[in-house]
């Protein structure tokens, strides 16, 4: 180290890499690095040498290892790195040039870029020169196609991808092993941007990625049918009008066809995977005037069309409307060529929902709105930084301010909340969580409308509590909720180790306080209480552990709860647990299970466990039927809401005292949809002659609603003569029986799977009888219906296990073979019927299916 060496703290390896403390010796020229530059690291040993002209490398760039062995050489062109050559060390060393995850027999790499500094290119070598692969494996032959700088990848595929700073950039071509083309992915800032059809094209010309756009249009993109249609609706007038110019377009996978209200002139864009008619400027390349646009979408056995209309103005794409297939808009996008944006939607109830409007000088305002179309919420930002917020009634009256703050949570930043009463008075103020979706925390202080100080409260054991416009109420009710008296019906609930048991968000140490805020007499505080145990208790039709012992408290708490709305909203929420929200299959299962329970079984919530049900459902239905005098008292409620409820309970609860109340009250209740409830409920119940007798009459009853569930109960249940209820629910599989307002009911699903269900579980003794008016059924309803009651025959006639090639056939499966053979109607829809073939091990051509019938 010569002794005009200076320390340097920060000394850069490499353009914007790593700054070690280095002794760096070198000459300059006009203030500017020249010459050759040496750098030691601070023990003395050397750690690189380069060439500079003007402050800028050029030529040859050298670095070593720890051990003095050469780490890397690289040439520079105006501090522009052409190419970089790293070496493998077996001794310790701290280069940063990385052989991370690079197999052992890799002993150099180098790295090969463009004139501007992106990596196109990565070769691997071992110790005696020789290409290898990424995996390190010799390199196989270059397929013809593939150019030279494409690397071999370990999934089999030659690419070429480009790198800036480490991060994928630019077009990426792929090649299958045998040179044919796979696919192009376009990258922007290391994120896929563009992969299928002419979407990379799109990207690289939104960028202005000019490299990148020949490399597409050289590779075969742009040549989609309407490409220069789907460019001018990007906005990409030049690359549209060169488009226009080009060869014919290829042909499209078969797009479906246009919509019935398509005009003849619309043409298929397969880059918008849309019907347009819409003009592209001859002259230009811009999209001109209004566009009418049919957006397509494919399922399995059909198309599906959504409408859109876009204005143009100058090319841009000034306003865009997406439209229900009602005719209510969906999305408004409006833009001003002075940076102005304006983005609305509304609800499947055509009731406008949100809204994003951006000013001139970068303000944007985001609202959401009540049903009656009140704004509920506004909130601005400036250049991405929030400025405030409002929150408003279904009147409009504004009930809250939010403003930003230097305060912070537990170290965490917060915006400041003040609600607000009618006259505008500050009622409550506390810090929230940032954004349009943070919730109250810390601490909040209360106010009278005059100014006086209430003290303070804490959000604590209330979780997940959303900002809303009722926040200052809600604070006010839980000043009454601490103060209010435990009642009588939670004694004992302390004892409970609620902290040790599980929930869907957190810990459930609080479960005692929220179970007392059902009882309070304030609809905040109901509200909140209920909807934060909804959220600790019940989740996408599963239940937590804690949710046993809150189940029992909240059925004790039925009669405590101050208003009958505030009650059904709590009979609700045991509903929809008891029965996993209305599926009656569920609920009868959770039963089978319950009565399965061994009498000395001293652990009911393993039993349940090791049965596939979560263990919290044996006290789900042990509260269920300890509170049955409840739920038939109930179910003569003088409000209809509170009856449906009550025998839905009714039920899912277990137990001979249900099943009676439920009987009872089918004699006496006046609603005919609630006596078509309990006739389904009824099959949650055991087959008991008592029911058999409940249901006879309506089996041949005028009402067609009633006679279809006192059918499907009658079949599910397994009454005999099964011909009973198999004839009602064939002849509402034919449309001679339409059970109106059944997909009302709660444990009602939709009549025809139901009825494929119920009828694909009838017994084999009782089915046999019925197979061939079954059978008939399948040219007897429309060609979709028709695959599901094959799959319901399929299911009646091998009920345990799919077909084995070479087992003999029953009759009845003959029969049934032979019938959907034969049936012209159940193969419209091949690609449905092919499912429920191979589902069964069938073959799924119509003439194997007859042979296998004649000769199985």
């Amino acid at each position: 180290m010569p002794a005009e060496a200076q320390l340097v703290e920060g000394w850069e390896l490499y353009p914007s890499g790593p700054r070690w403390p280095a002794w760096v010796a070198g000459s300059w020229d006009g203030g500017e690095r020249s010459g050759t530059w040496r750098a030691w690291r601070p023990d003395g040993s050397l750690l690189e040498e380069s060439e500079w002209r003007a402050g800028k490398r050029r030529g040859t760039y050298r670095r070593f290892h720890d051990d003095g062995s050469p780490a890397v050489s690289c040439e520079y062109a105006d501090d522009v790195v052409v190419f970089a050559l790293g070496y493998r060390t077996d001794s310790p060393s701290r280069d940063p040039f990385s052989f991370d995850g690079c197999a052992t027999a890799i002993r150099s790499i180098r790295n090969d870029y463009d004139g501007d500094g992106v990596l196109v290119r990565t070769r691997c070598y071992a110790a005696d020169g020789g290409e290898l692969t990424i995996a390190g494996a010799p390199m196989p032959p270059r397929p013809a196609g593939v150019p030279e700088i494409a690397n071999l990848y370990p999934n089999g595929l030659w690419a070429v991808v480009r790198r800036r700073d480490g991060e994928l950039h630019g077009a990426a071509r792929h090649w299958n092993a045998d040179g044919t083309p796979h696919m192009i992915v376009y990258n922007r800032a290391g994120l896929e941007v563009g992969r299928w059809g002419d979407k990379p094209l799109v990207e690289a010309a939104r960028d202005g990625d000019a490299a990148s756009v020949e490399l597409c249009l050289a590779a075969g993109l742009g040549r989609s049918p309407g490409a220069a249609w789907y460019f001018a609706y990007e906005e990409l007038p030049e690359l549209a009008l060169r488009l226009l110019r080009r060869e014919p377009a290829v042909e499209d996978e078969s797009p479906g066809p246009p919509p019935a209200d398509a005009p003849g002139d619309a043409i298929w864009v397969a880059g918008l995977r849309a019907y347009v008619v819409g003009d592209v400027d001859q002259g230009t390349g811009a999209a001109v005037g209004t566009w009418r646009i049919w957006e397509q979408s494919r399922y399995s056995s059909h198309y599906e069309h959504s409408y859109v209309e876009a204005d143009f103005v100058d090319g841009r794409r000034a306003e865009r409307r997406s439209y229900f297939s009602s005719g209510g808009l969906v999305r408004l996008e409006r833009r001003g060529s002075d940076g102005t944006k304006l983005h609305r939607s509304w609800d499947y109830r055509h009731r406008l929902d949100s809204e994003r409007e951006r000013a001139a000088d970068g303000t944007e305002t985001f609202r959401r709105f009540h049903d009656n179309g009140v704004a509920r919420m506004e909130r601005t930002t400036r250049d991405e930084a929030f400025v405030v917020a409002s929150w408003f009634d279904e009147s409009g009256t504004r009930t809250a301010e939010v403003t930003p703050t230097d305060a912070t949570v537990d170290g965490k930043s917060v915006e400041w909340w003040r609600a607000l009463d009618a006259t505008g008075a500050v009622i409550a103020e506390g810090p929230v969580e940032p954004g349009t979706g943070g919730g109250p925390v810390g601490q909040w202080r209360l106010f009278d409308p005059d100014g006086t100080d209430l003290g303070s409260v804490s959000f604590e054991g209330i979780d997940r509590l959303a900002n809303n416009a009722d926040l200052g109420r809600v604070v006010h009710a839980l000043r009454t909720w601490h103060a209010a008296p435990t009642p009588p019906e939670l004694a004992g609930a302390d004892a409970v180790p609620w902290g040790d048991l599980d929930t869907f968000h957190g810990s459930g140490s609080h479960l005692p306080f929220l179970l007392k805020g059902l009882t309070v007499a304030d609809p905040y505080a109901f509200s909140v209480a209920l909807a934060v145990l909804s959220n600790l208790l019940w989740h996408q039709h599963t239940v937590a552990e804690a949710t046993g012992p809150a189940f029992q408290y909240m059925t004790a708490l039925v009669d405590r709860v101050a208003t009958d709305d505030d009650r059904k909203r709590l009979l609700d929420l045991l509903v929809g647990i008891a029965t996993r929200d209305g599926s009656p299959a569920a609920a009868h299962r959770l039963k089978l299970i319950h009565a399965g329970l061994p009498g000395d079984a001293t652990n009911p919530a393993e039993h349940f466990a090791e049965h596939g049900a979560e263990g919290a459902y044996h006290e789900v239905l042990t509260s269920l039927a300890d509170a049955v005098p409840t739920w038939t008292r109930l179910a003569a409620h003088r409000r209809a809401g509170f009856r449906r409820r009550a025998v839905t309970l009714l039920a899912a609860a277990p137990g001979a005292a249900a099943a009676d109340a439920l009987r009872d009250r089918l004699a006496t209740e006046p609603k005919r949809k609630i006596r078509a409830a309990i006739l389904l409920g009824l099959a949650l119940h055991d087959t008991d002659p008592r029911t058999r007798q409940a249901l006879q009459p309506h089996l041949s009853g005028d009402d067609p609603l009633l006679r279809f569930c006192a059918a499907l109960t009658w079949v599910r249940r397994h009454h005999t003569p099964a011909a009973d209820g198999v004839r009602v629910l064939i002849d509402a599989l034919r449309g001679g029986l339409v059970p109106t307002g059944y997909d009302s009911l709660y444990l009602g699903e939709e009549p025809l799977t139901d009825v494929t269900t119920a009828l694909a579980l009838l017994p084999a003794d009782q089915a046999g009888e019925q197979l061939t008016g079954l059978c008939a059924v399948l040219d007897q309803v429309n060609a979709v219906d028709a695959v599901s009651v094959a799959n319901a025959l399929l299911d009646i006639v091998f009920p345990v296990a799919a077909y084995q090639e070479g087992d003999p056939l029953t009759d009845p499966q003959r029969t049934v073979i032979r019938a959907i053979a034969g049936s012209v109607n159940v193969w419209t829809f091949n690609v449905n019927l092919f499912e429920v073939l191979d589902r069964n091990g069938l073959p799924n051509h119509p003439d194997e299916l007859h042979a296998l019938a004649i000769d199985g």
